[in-house]
């Protein structure tokens, strides 16, 4: 009997050691770090701005997991270089197809216009162009000062809204501390109805930029101001709205009554005188008619 005991306890421990053994293999095979799949992507090491051409130094290769790659993203350096961002990328971005131009692009204005726009060339002052104050990517309203065909009175209108900058003089870039820019030209994005509307409004009149606040679409729609809006606001009056102002008065057409024409009736002319003439001759006391021709001339 005490054999027997022996056996089952050692048997029962080396079952225990088996088994702690066993467990502490599996916990220490599943508590080391987990390794996830990855892959180079190239990313940008600074802010790359819209328009640049990309060089090496602005570029970096890290490991990212396969699950977090943006579709279509570079994992090559050679396959970035010299290629043109289209828009704005930021540092730590991974560079992907829809934020570059089409290969071959070079650096340039082209580039920031959207499809279906073009590039229109506006000249300005310090009054039109808000002191320098504007910066490419701002948004303006275009207000024209022109005189009226029909009345010879000024008016002002706004005709144009949210209109993009897309450069200011010769730079296509917003300067990152808000500095003045000062130029005589602004370039902006607009539709070739626009374009022509713009060019119009240029060579008639006088226009002048008006700045959007940021993130203000709202459109806006006057009626455009006169010189008579302006002196009745000096002489502390309102202005009359277009539609209020008087109208001529219309007055019933006058009705002239006319009298029927009077026809004078004039007596037929005579009858012209007959081809000939009857005689009545007498012979022993019987008349005998006699016709006689009288249009012979003797």
């Amino acid at each position: 009997m005490g054999g027997r005991y022996k056996i089952v306890f050692w048997g029962a421990l080396a079952v225990a050691i088996i088994a702690t053994f066993g467990a502490y293999r599996y916990l220490a095979a599943n508590s080391g770090p987990l390794k996830v799949e990855t892959r180079p992507v190239v990313i940008a090491s600074r802010d790359i701005p819209e328009g640049s051409a990309i060089d090496r130094t602005a570029l970096v290769l890290a490991a990212w997991p396969l699950q977090a790659i943006p579709a279509g993203a570079f994992a090559s350096l050679d396959s970035v270089v010299g290629r043109v961002t289209r828009i704005s990328v930021f540092s730590g971005e991974p560079i992907v197809p829809g934020r570059l131009a089409p290969p071959g692009s070079g650096p340039g204005l082209e580039l920031k216009i959207p499809p279906g726009q073009r590039a229109m060339a506006v000249r300005i002052n310090d009054v039109a162009g808000i002191s320098g104050l504007l910066q490419p990517n701002s948004r303006v309203d275009v207000l024209v000062t022109l005189s009226d065909q029909v009345t010879g009175k000024q008016v002002a209108k706004l005709f144009m809204e949210n209109m993009r900058v897309l450069s200011v003089g010769t730079e296509i870039q917003r300067d990152a501390s808000g500095k003045a820019t000062n130029a005589t030209t602004v370039t902006l994005g607009v539709t070739p109805d626009e374009a022509e509307r713009l060019a119009i409004a240029m060579n008639t009149g006088w226009i002048q930029l008006v700045l959007r606040g940021y993130g203000d679409p709202d459109s806006v729609r006057t009626r455009g101001a006169t010189s008579i809006d302006v002196l009745s606001q000096l002489r502390g009056g309102t202005a009359v709205p277009v539609d209020a102002q008087p109208r001529p008065v219309q007055t019933a057409p006058r009705r002239v009554i006319v009298s029927p024409p009077v026809i004078i009736q004039r007596p037929p002319p005579p009858p012209p005188p007959p081809d000939s003439a009857v005689v009545n001759v007498y012979r022993a006391g019987k008349a005998t008619p006699q016709k006689f021709d009288t249009t012979i001339k003797r």
